[in-house]
């Protein structure tokens, strides 16, 4: 490796005089990493600055979170170089990644020596700085990537990788796809099936490789299973793993799964389930734990429509441009979601992922179940409207109704389908009372999980699930964006149906202990009221903080509408459909288009 030819590649180098470049390439010693090795821990001292030649790397936070992608000819722990503080990321190698390691000392002497390179190098650490959360998820799943195909038994994997590509390319993400005849033709026959290194890298795949990753493209490497030595340079060059499975058969062990698991590469790995219309989704939770599959995704594979449309989903939400919609709770406030589902149709803006709280997630569930906003409409005017199935009222020893009726009605609408089998990704959130904690529940009985989103502490008894206590959901997170942006699928869009202000007292100077008693609030203010806006009270602090994860955040005009103005149901959607409208258009260029 010439590192003479990567430092002159690499903006932060570009501009030094080739003498500057060559004492600058002496002092780089050449390091390889293995997927899923560590480069550096949180609190380790920084005695290096490091610069990505091949490869990726990924920072993550104490918590947890994805602070960012390190790709080709970026730089590595440049901010604790210059800061001489402890670094405050790990970062480790997402695959087999080679760098250029320079030691503190004396290239802190090269950067006094060269003003330009230390400003060029400050620009970035400001940079870095400045990206927040949703910048730094976005940008990592929409640069270009590497991606492996691998699948087994009868699938045509070739073909499965064709169909993948062109949905890439129409999704405005051009692909090239590399099977092991592509490795045989460029660098001679029997390449692709070589003996394993524990490393590979050499010049001449290093320029080839580099060519592409610089022209922006992504990589779609694709191999059977029963191709072992080509499978596993492709899990092992890959910044995520696709295993294609058919919903048909039942989850098992393979060779290629097991191999997975031993390497340990960190590497996302996710599923293609092959799921024909009007076929069960199959054993999605056994595939899922064998492969340590993040997700799952079902693919219709019959030339239809409807098959066009999933590869073309699965295609915005692999290169960040799937469209999640995050619906919070708030009553008869929540009509204002069928409203945004109206305005979103009359778009054509398709929706790749929804998850909501308490009457969001009753919304976001008939989504994902494929109801549009005609059909959410007549469900919810027979539930809310038409009927009442929140009066099976018991002494109110722990809650005021006994819940019974409300979840007998929510099987009657989602019968018995589970989270996973949903062919739209789908989550709901809850509160565990007993940990005080957020729940996401993205499987299990559908029914059951809304049921216990929209379970208001007081009105409805808790759930007890596993010893444990759960609420309604916006106790907690009534806008759950959190949980969207991790998922790291593209745009956001939030509804936030809760109000400022809405529980007042006007006109009573006070204080006033019977006023609510003497009925001199007008309007007047309900025990339910009451019991919501308490549950909430915590949650709705943190309204800016979970609107500002959000790509497009509508407050929805739905101020002076009570919890139970379940009659109100045609004027809320009229008028939020009318204000949801204009804002979807405004910014409708980082919105995906049917």
């Amino acid at each position: 490796m010439d590192a003479g030819t990567i430092l002159a590649q690499c903006g932060l180098f570009a501009a030094l005089p080739p003498p500057a470049l060559r004492q600058l390439a002496a002092l780089c010693e050449p390091l390889e990493l293995r997927g899923g090795d560590v480069l550096f821990g949180i609190g380790q001292p920084a005695e290096h600055l490091y610069l990505v030649a091949l490869g990726r790397l990924r920072a993550r936070l104490a918590d947890g979170s994805v602070a960012g992608d390190i790709a080709r000819l970026e730089p590595a722990g440049e901010i604790s170089l210059l800061s001489g503080e402890p670094h405050s990321a790990e970062v480790h190698a997402v695959r087999d990644s080679l760098l250029l390691r320079l030691p503190r000392a004396p290239l802190l002497e090269f950067l006094q020596a060269h003003p330009a390179t230390l400003l060029a190098l400050t620009r970035t650490i400001v940079q870095r700085m400045r990206r927040n959360q949703r910048e730094a998820v976005k940008e990592t799943a929409r640069r270009g990537q590497t991606l492996a195909l691998i699948g087994g038994g009868g699938l045509d994997v070739a073909a499965l990788a064709r169909r993948l590509q062109d949905a890439l390319a129409g999704g405005g993400a051009p692909t090239e796809l590399i099977g092991a005849d592509t490795i045989d033709a460029v660098f001679g026959a029997g390449a692709a099936h070589a003996p394993l290194r524990e490393i590979e890298f050499d010049a001449q795949r290093m320029a080839w490789v580099g060519r592409i990753e610089n022209s922006g493209h992504t990589l779609l490497l694709h191999a059977r299973a029963e191709d072992p030595l080509w499978a596993e340079r492709c899990l092992r060059q890959a910044d995520r793993i696709l295993v294609a499975v058919d919903s048909a058969e039942p989850a098992r062990d393979t060779a290629l799964l097991a191999r997975l698991r031993e390497l340990a590469l960190r590497t996302p790995v996710e599923l293609l389930i092959l799921r024909p219309e009007g076929v069960a989704a199959g054993d999605v939770q056994g595939w899922r734990r064998l492969g340590g599959a993040r997700a799952h995704y079902f693919l219709r594979p019959q030339p239809e429509s409807a098959d066009a449309a999933d590869w073309a989903s699965l295609a915005r939400q692999l290169s960040g441009r799937g469209l999640g919609l995050v619906l919070g709770g708030g009553g008869a406030r929540g009509f204002a979601h069928i409203g945004l589902m109206r305005a979103l149709e009359q778009l054509r803006i398709p929706v790749d992922l929804a998850g909501g709280t308490s009457m969001g997630a009753f919304f976001a569930a008939l989504r994902a179940c494929g109801a549009d906003s005609h059909e959410m409409l007549r469900v919810a005017r027979e539930t809310f409207v038409e009927h009442n199935y929140l009066n099976d009222y018991v002494l109110p020893r722990v809650s005021l109704i006994r819940g019974r009726k409300f979840l007998a009605h929510l099987r009657a609408i989602f019968g018995e389908q589970r989270i996973e089998e949903l062919r739209l990704p789908y989550f709901a959130v809850s509160t565990n009372l007993s940990r005080a904690t957020t729940m996401v529940h993205d499987s299990g009985p559908l029914a059951v999980w809304i049921g216990t989103s929209m379970s208001v502490p007081g009105f409805s008894p808790p759930v007890a699930y596993r010893g444990e206590l759960l609420v309604d959901g916006a106790v907690t997170n009534s806008l759950p964006t959190d949980v969207m942006l991790q998922l790291g699928r593209g745009p956001i869009v939030a509804s936030d149906v809760s109000t400022d202000g809405s529980l007042l007292a006007p006109g009573i100077e006070g204080p006033d202990q019977e006023a609510l008693l003497n009925q001199a609030v007008r309007p007047p203010v309900s025990l339910i009221d009451i019991l919501f806006a308490s549950a909430v009270l915590t949650s709705e602090s943190g309204v800016r903080q979970r609107a500002s994860r959000a790509d497009l955040y509508l407050r929805m005009p739905v101020s002076g509408i009570g919890l139970f103005d379940w009659k109100q149901i045609d004027a809320i959607v009229e008028r939020c459909c009318e204000y949801a409208l204009p804002r979807l258009e405004a910014f409708g260029s980082g919105l995906p288009v049917a």
